[in-house]
């Protein structure tokens, strides 16, 4: 984070620290008419659904409404990790239902700071490892949550990001921006792992 701010003041732009919640309110209201569109189409699509098994413990996939929480609870799925800045979280419900619940806070098309992403990858690790399942999801889940799967694949699964990417792709539509993919192949070799092969 204090890098992106620097990077921003470097070009004379001054980010607020915060952003005033009535700010988002039009934004949120034009953005989730085009999430339900989006989700509906997901949803009548025969070979691909809102939500995807991407491994066992893993689902991957869209916003939820506190009306999911009950499928998520019918699915297995004990945590949930929500890769947004600007939705609008049922934290409530998903706490009632005994979910523990992480947020990585990015704004749509970028990639969380390595810090958040170190964040995502250990809680995915840790609540794999005791067998749960995680819910794993941004907007559409096709861009961030999909770069926060994608880095759990590659150090954890011992997969390059070129398979983890293409694994994910088999299973469900994947759309990462140019900036999302450059972050996951930094992270995953400053990490140890197998970056992409266009990048070696």
């Amino acid at each position: 984070m204090a890098e992106r701010r620097a990077a921003l003041q470097e070009r004379g732009v001054t980010p607020p620290k915060t952003l005033h919640p009535a700010l988002l309110h039009p934004y949120r209201a034009a953005f989730y008419v085009f999430l339900a569109a989006r989700r509906t189409l997901a949803e009548l699509s025969p070979d691909r659904g809102w939500r995807t098994w991407i491994t066992p413990e893993i689902l991957l996939g869209g916003f939820l409404l506190p009306s999911d929480v009950a499928e998520l609870e019918r699915l297995g799925v004990r945590a949930v990790v929500n890769a947004t800045t600007e939705l609008v979280e049922p934290i409530g419900t998903l706490r009632a239902a005994g979910m523990e619940y992480l947020q990585i806070p990015c704004w749509d098309m970028n990639a969380p700071c390595p810090e958040d992403a170190d964040r995502a990858v250990r809680f995915l690790a840790e609540h794999v490892a005791k067998g749960q399942r995680v819910y794993v999801h941004c907007a559409s889940g096709v861009g961030r949550s999909v770069a926060l799967v994608v880095c759990y694949l590659a150090l954890h699964k011992g997969m390059s990001v070129d398979e983890a990417i293409a694994w994910i792709g088999a299973r469900r539509r994947v759309s990462l921006r140019e900036a999302q993919r450059r972050f996951v192949d930094a992270y995953v070799r400053a990490r140890g792992g197998r970056g992409s092969a266009e990048n070696r």
